[in-house]
């Protein structure tokens, strides 16, 4: 279930994916206890970032990051290099009961000060040289219809984006119409192309997004068009964090304050929001962790 495809449409000029996730998307999402509109909206940002990742063929993270003013407070989802990624959803403490079926505007955008930005930070970037990003505006009922008016107007070129996502799985299918290379189009190019394929990937159900693997939707969908299956892989669950981190963070506060922490409440615990993974320190911990720090880490 856990699948990404990616299709070259030549005489059209078109590129495409498709994904499907299931398991790996509920290891990702398994400590975080949302409720189901929040966890389907973690299947749509997680499968959106994967699709953008496809697309831009970037090396590095490509990450979707948004800040939200409704029930959401924040959602991230990252995807590095391998098609491994993590996703996390932070509610607000008084979100209260949410509808299963919430839009986009309800979750994140409810005034209007909600924020989504695309971040790329390519590998082994210096430390003096900042991730690129860009802003997504959280326009739509559906994220699926904001990135897509992202990719129209910042890369100019026509995209057609679907997203679905229930308590179980996600999937999305991404179109894009492509530039001609040097000016130049394919030489048995058809103009009418680019309208035919999108044609096809608007009928797609979401249940077929949520059911079916990528290589029976693609056949479904663009069986006249015989497009060419260019790459496919299987994105795998994947956090970044480790206890390394867990005591970089600790050392950031420095030893007077981690101490002063610990004597007020007992200890200081650290805990992914990602994967749920967890570090308690006691006040032999917190000495013996300054007493080997042989200079400055960063969290």
């Amino acid at each position: 279930m856990d699948a990404l495809q990616k299709l070259l449409f030549e005489r059209a000029n078109v590129r495409g994916e498709t994904v499907t996730l299931g398991d790996e998307l509920a290891r990702a999402v398994e400590h975080q206890n949302l409720p189901l509109a929040a966890r389907r909206f973690a299947g749509e940002l997680a499968s959106a970032a994967l699709l953008s990742a496809g697309a831009l063929q970037f090396e590095g993270t490509v990450a979707l990051q948004i800040e939200g003013d409704g029930p959401i407070r924040r959602a991230l989802a990252e995807v590095r290099q391998g098609f491994t990624f993590r996703v996390m959803i932070q509610m607000r403490e008084d979100a209260g009961e949410i509808d299963p079926n919430a839009d986009l505007t309800t979750l994140v955008n409810q005034t209007g000060r909600g924020r989504c930005a695309f971040i790329l930070d390519r590998a082994n970037r210096p430390a003096e040289e900042a991730p690129y990003q860009g802003i997504v505006p959280l326009e739509g009922k559906t994220f699926a219809e904001a990135l897509e008016n992202y990719f129209d107007r910042s890369e100019q070129v026509e995209t057609k984006l679907a997203l679905a996502a229930d308590e179980h799985a996600a999937g999305g299918l991404f179109l894009q119409k492509l530039p001609g290379e040097g000016g130049k189009l394919p030489k048995d190019y058809d103009p009418e192309g680019w309208s035919r394929v999108k044609m096809f990937a608007d009928t797609v159900k979401s249940e077929e997004l949520l059911t079916l693997a990528p290589e029976d939707i693609n056949r479904r969908l663009f069986w006249e068009e015989s497009p060419l299956v260019t790459f496919e892989t299987t994105p795998k669950f994947a956090c970044t964090c480790s206890p390394e981190r867990f005591d970089g963070i600790v050392r950031s506060l420095g030893e007077k304050e981690a101490m002063a922490i610990v004597d007020e409440t007992g200890g200081i615990d650290i805990s992914c929001r990602f994967c749920g993974s967890k570090k308690h320190y006691d006040a032999v911990d917190v000495k013996a962790l300054f007493a080997h720090a042989d200079g400055p880490h960063e969290a």
